[in-house]
């Protein structure tokens, strides 16, 4: 079954964020609770997620569909995280149980990066900067991405040449793993993937 759009996202999900205490989530997060209403910053964008509806949208684009992905990582990291206690970068594969669970059907997700930038490094920073990145100095190329208050996603890119192909790797958050399954980790990494690609495209 493909999960699409936000009201595919679990029942229990939502009558979790529908029961938990507004003071407890911002008071944790940072986001902003007005009028029965979350306002949570994500990338270049602020997102508006109304527990009693459950409805996410994009602040200024209220018709657009933000995607299932999209809906479950902003609800899990309003349930779940704790940007204070989010530690330096490091690996995804240095997680515990990272470099078992990051195989196959969940292998990190960086083979559609090195596909578009692995020649147009120019092109990544550009995509970066679309969606708010800073510039790291590390590989070719590298982008910090504040994807949720507090939660950074570095990628860095080494373009092909003679001898090598391109290649991506990531960094997260050392302690990530204390406030999310893997698999969460892993649909995160996939949903800054895809929209480094979306801004690449213009869309």
């Amino acid at each position: 079954m493909a999960y699409e759009k936000c009201i595919d996202v679990s029942e229990v999900i939502w009558k979790e964020f529908e029961d938990r205490d507004p003071g407890e989530i911002t008071g944790r997060t940072g986001a902003l609770y007005q009028a029965g209403v979350y306002h949570l910053p994500f990338l270049d964008r602020t997102l508006l997620l109304s527990p009693v509806r459950r409805q996410v949208q994009i602040a200024g684009a209220p018709e657009a569909e933000p995607g299932f992905r999209l809906c479950l990582t902003a609800l899990q990291y309003l349930l779940r995280i704790n940007p204070a206690l989010l530690g330096p970068g490091i690996s995804p594969l240095e997680l515990p149980g990272g470099a078992t669970f990051f195989r196959g059907h969940h292998s990190l997700p960086n083979a559609p990066l090195e596909e578009r930038f692995g020649g147009d490094a120019a092109g990544f920073l550009a995509a970066g900067k679309k969606l708010h990145g800073a510039t790291r100095p590390a590989g070719d190329a590298a982008v910090a991405l504040e994807v949720f208050p507090g939660l950074v996603a570095e990628v860095i890119l080494w373009q092909a040449d003679d001898e090598f192909p391109a290649q991506v790797s990531f960094t997260l958050p050392a302690h990530l793993d204390r406030f999310w399954f893997l698999d969460a980790v892993w649909g995160l990494l996939s949903l800054l993937t895809q929209e480094l690609l979306q801004a690449a495209a213009g869309e």
